[in-house]
C-alpha cells in the first residue's frame, strides 16, 4: 500500500522552510519537504543573496498587491522573529539616492509609492542630511527609510528549518522530484529519485516553493500552466570599507533611485513617463541597480558590521537556471556605484559572488494560488525580491489557503 503524507512541500528555500515553520505549529497531520540540494542552504535564491530587509517603497500596489503588502507585513514580523531566535539583523535605514534632475523624477515615484503602502518613517531628505548619515556619498537628494535592514540570510534559513523539525516536519533533501500525477479524488502520486532510489507515495496536498523551478513543477501540477520562469543573473562585488577614510561606510544601506534595465542588463536611461511605459510593456525589469550593503562579518565568535560592503547585484542574462559563472569585472561595478560614491576606486573591489533570480516573464508580482485544475496544490511562482524580507507574512498567507481548502 502506497504511503500517504498530509502535506508536502516542494522545495526548502526560505520561502519552504517559513511554511513549513509556520503550518507544523497546529497542523495535525505529517508534513514533508523534498529538496533536491544536498543540504539546506545549498545552491539557490536563498543561499546566494544580499541579506537585505526591504521596508516596500519599491512594489506598486496596483501593480504588485502581494509584493507591496507582504513585503510591509513581513518586514516587522521579520525583526521581531530574529529579536525572539537570536538571528543577526541589524536595523540599517535606507538612503535611495538621486544624483541629477532625471533621477529625482523618478525618487519622487518612490516616495508615492512608499506612502501608498504605509512604510513608516520614509522622508525626502536634502544633501545636508545626506552627509550626516554618509559623508563620503554624494546626491542631490535622497529617500531615508528607517526600517530597512541586514539578515545573515542562511542563518535565518536555518533557524527556520530547525523550528520545523523540532514541530515535526519531515525534511527529505538530496531527492529531486521526478513526477506528479493527480489521482481521481483531488490527491497526488509523487515520484522522488535521490542518488541511490527511486520512491513513489500520496499526498493530500501540495504545496509548490521551488523557487528558480517552480514552473516546471506548476506544469508537472498542470500541463496547461501558463507561468515562465526567465532567470535573471545578479553579480556582486565587494570591499573592505576601513582600507581609506573616504570610502567608509558607516553602516546604511545606500541605493540609487531604481531605474529599468533591459534585458541584458544595460539601464534603460529615459524620462520617467517612457519608462512607466516600458515597464508595464514588460520591455524592462524594475531594479532597484547597484547597491552598497554592510554585510555581517565572523569575529571572535560574534557576527558584527563595519568592515565589508557588498556592491550589486549586476544583472545579465544566465545561459541556464544553474548558470552561476561570473560575466562582470570590478570595472563594471565601479562604473555603477561611482555617481554616488565617487572615492572608491577599482582596485579596491574583488568579486563576491553570485545568485540567479526567479523572475517571472510577463508578469510583476509574486504569484500565490492554487492550481486551477487540482486545488489542493498551491503554487508559490516567481518568488524573487522581495521574498525573503516576505517569507514570514507569506508563510502566514499560505497556511490561511491551506486551511481553507
Amino acid at each position: 500500500m502506497t504511503e500517504e503524507i498530509q502535506v508536502t512541500i516542494i522545495g526548502a528555500g526560505v520561502i519552504g522552510c517559513a511554511i513549513a515553520a509556520e503550518i507544523s505549529r497546529d497542523f495535525n497531520g505529517e508534513i514533508l519537504v523534498i529538496e533536491k540540494n544536498d543540504r539546506i542552504t545549498g545552491e539557490n535564491q536563498s543561499s546566494r543573496n544580499s541579506g537585505v530587509i526591504h521596508a516596500g517603497i519599491y512594489y506598486p500596489m496596483d501593480f504588485g498587491p502581494l509584493k507591496s503588502s507582504l513585503c510591509v507585513k513581513g518586514n516587522s514580523m521579520l525583526y521581531d522573529f530574529c529579536k525572539r531566535h537570536g538571528v543577526p539583523h541589524k536595523k540599517t535605514g535606507k538612503l535611495v539616492l538621486a544624483t541629477n534632475n532625471l533621477e529625482e523624477e523618478y525618487l519622487a515615484d518612490v516616495m508615492r509609492i512608499a506612502k501608498e503602502n504605509g512604510v513608516p518613517g520614509a522622508r525626502l531628505i536634502d544633501i545636508r542630511e545626506i552627509k550626516k548619515l554618509e559623508p563620503n556619498v554624494d546626491a542631490l537628494s535622497a529617500l531615508y527609510v528607517p526600517t530597512s535592514g541586514i539578515i545573515e540570510p542562511t542563518l535565518f534559513v536555518k533557524k527556520l528549518h530547525g523550528i520545523a523539525e523540532e514541530q515535526g516536519v519531515i525534511f527529505l533533501t538530496g531527492n529531486k522530484l521526478t513526477e506528479i500525477k493527480p489521482d481521481n479524488n483531488g490527491k497526488f502520486f509523487i515520484k522522488i529519485r535521490s542518488r541511490s532510489s527511486e520512491e513513489v507515495f500520496k499526498t493530500k496536498f501540495l504545496i509548490n516553493c521551488a523557487g528558480l523551478f517552480s514552473d516546471e513543477i506548476a506544469k508537472m501540477i498542470d500541463p496547461l500552466s501558463p507561468y515562465e520562469i526567465d532567470p535573471v543573473k545578479g553579480e556582486s562585488a565587494k570591499f573592505y570599507c576601513r582600507k581609506r577614510e573616504n570610502i567608509i561606510v558607516k553602516g546604511t544601506n545606500i541605493y540609487p533611485v531604481p531605474f529599468g534595465y533591459y534585458p541584458d542588463g544595460e539601464r534603460a536611461d529615459v524620462p520617467f513617463n517612457r519608462f512607466v511605459e516600458l515597464f508595464r510593456q514588460h520591455k524592462v525589469i524594475k531594479s532597484v541597480g547597484a547597491h552598497l550593503t554592510p554585510v555581517f562579518d565572523l569575529k571572535e565568535g560574534r557576527y558584527e558590521t563595519g568592515t565589508t560592503i557588498t556592491i550589486g547585484p549586476a544583472y545579465s542574462k544566465p545561459q541556464n537556471k544553474e548558470d552561476y559563472a561570473p560575466t562582470r569585472n570590478a570595472g563594471y561595478f565601479h562604473k555603477m556605484v561611482k555617481p554616488f560614491f565617487p572615492n572608491l576606486r577599482i582596485e579596491d573591489i574583488t568579486l563576491h559572488q553570485t545568485g540567479i533570480r526567479a523572475k517571472l516573464k510577463g508578469y510583476y508580482d509574486f504569484i500565490i494560488e492554487k492550481s486551477r485544475m487540482h486545488p489542493h496544490a498551491i503554487n508559490l511562482i516567481g518568488i524573487d525580491s522581495p521574498g525573503l524580507t516576505s517569507s514570514l507574512a507569506i508563510a502566514e498567507y499560505v497556511n490561511k489557503m491551506l486551511k481553507d481548502l
